[in-house]
């Protein structure tokens, strides 16, 4: 039975008062809290892994080269050069590494600023994306480059 002064009588029912619809929410709102947690964590945790996970040639592009060179490769013409169909990209893989290890022209050089593991990902995506086909790298063959 509640104590008299949380309940207030009409009629044959019994109503709560304010302070009662209070905590009675605020419990609600603990369990409603309480149950939504596991799934917001698994969920979190699921999106962290997807991160992870997309560190791709792809997304390193996007991370680092798309801002200059473009979503599509197209680059900003007389600015920017673009990476699809071009003569260097299609050429040797070792000449684009050396491209982004020494830099050229307006492109900044990305020794120290980006592994070598991740330089191997970004030019085998680069090689073989928007129409391009080329060989692979390794992060070995860039490594010996220095």
């Amino acid at each position: 039975m509640l104590p008299a002064f949380l309940v207030r009588r009409i009629g044959t029912g019994c109503v709560y008062s304010k302070a009662m619809k209070k905590q009675t929410m605020l419990n609600l709102n603990k369990r409603n809290r309480a149950s939504l947690l596991l799934p917001a964590i698994f969920f979190c945790s699921s999106l962290a892994g997807a991160a992870l996970a997309q560190d791709t040639g792809e997304q390193l592009f996007l991370n680092s080269c798309a801002e200059c060179h473009q979503r599509d490769g197209n680059g900003i013409p007389n600015i920017y050069p673009a990476l699809a169909g071009s003569e260097v990209v299609l050429g040797s893989g070792v000449d684009v590494a050396l491209v982004m290890l020494i830099g050229r022209g307006e492109m900044p050089s990305f020794a120290g600023s980006i592994a070598h593991a991740d330089m191997a990902k970004i030019i085998n995506y680069v090689r073989n994306a928007w129409g391009n086909s080329g060989e692979h790298i390794s992060a070995e063959t860039i490594a010996n480059l220095k």
